[in-house]
């Protein structure tokens, strides 16, 4: 890739086969515009974490740095963070974590975020914590199946529930899905650096978009 070009790196110590068929559209992304690495273990989550330029955007695609026996990796993307990176918790993560490991992991980073409500409901972009340049690109509402976190301030909410917003169920008659402090994407100053998180189990479209949009990539 040509100097300069962004680096995206991907933490994956629990990936999962079908990952890259579930995500294609969001990895075809990344990959047309930025340097796209993929880390299976920790050795090399570590060194690529280490390497020079660091990377733009981290992303954590799964459930194990929530687990004891990586908590070195998810030290080091801490750091990375503070210093000024960004780092989003997305993918497999919210499908694999323990709810009871949720706020201990969010806790590292000085955030109250724990594990919410696990629903499907429909959230509105919440313009008020997102730049002008992307809440012009993003989708003013959509549909997501998702583990919210709560605990969130109203001004790291990227989406938000609504009096409209409704649990979509093909069983159940539809409840209001409205907590007051939930959200589905989040998005939190930590030192001189922002971490994410999306919620969304199934890969819709636009938390896609919001991937790209907290990386700086959404076109």
């Amino acid at each position: 890739m040509a100097s300069g070009t962004p680096r995206v790196l991907a933490i994956s110590l629990h990936n999962q086969p079908w990952f890259a068929e579930m995500y294609a559209p969001l990895l075809t992304a990344l990959r047309s515009n930025a340097e796209f690495q993929q880390a299976e273990n920790l050795i090399s989550a570590i060194r690529l974490l280490s390497q020079l330029p660091e990377p733009s955007a981290v992303l954590i695609t799964d459930e194990a740095l929530t687990l004891r026996e990586s908590s070195a990796v998810w030290d080091a993307v801490l750091e990375y963070v503070r210093r000024g990176g960004t780092a989003i918790v997305m993918g497999l993560f919210p499908s694999f974590v323990q709810p009871n490991r949720v706020r201990p992991f969010f806790s590292r980073a000085g955030l109250e975020w724990g594990a919410g409500s696990y629903h499907r409901t429909t959230l509105a972009l919440n313009r008020t914590a997102v730049d002008v340049a992307n809440a012009t690109k993003l989708p003013q509402r959509y549909s997501q199946k998702a583990l919210f976190v709560k605990n969130v301030a109203p001004e790291n909410m990227w989406y938000q529930t609504d009096d409209n917003s409704v649990v979509q169920s093909m069983v159940f008659a539809p409840t209001s899905a409205n907590t007051p402090g939930e959200t589905a994407v989040a998005m939190a100053a930590v030192g001189r650096g922002k971490l994410g998180y999306i919620g969304d189990v199934n890969a819709e479209d636009g938390s896609n978009a919001v991937v790209l949009a907290m990386c700086g990539l959404l076109q």
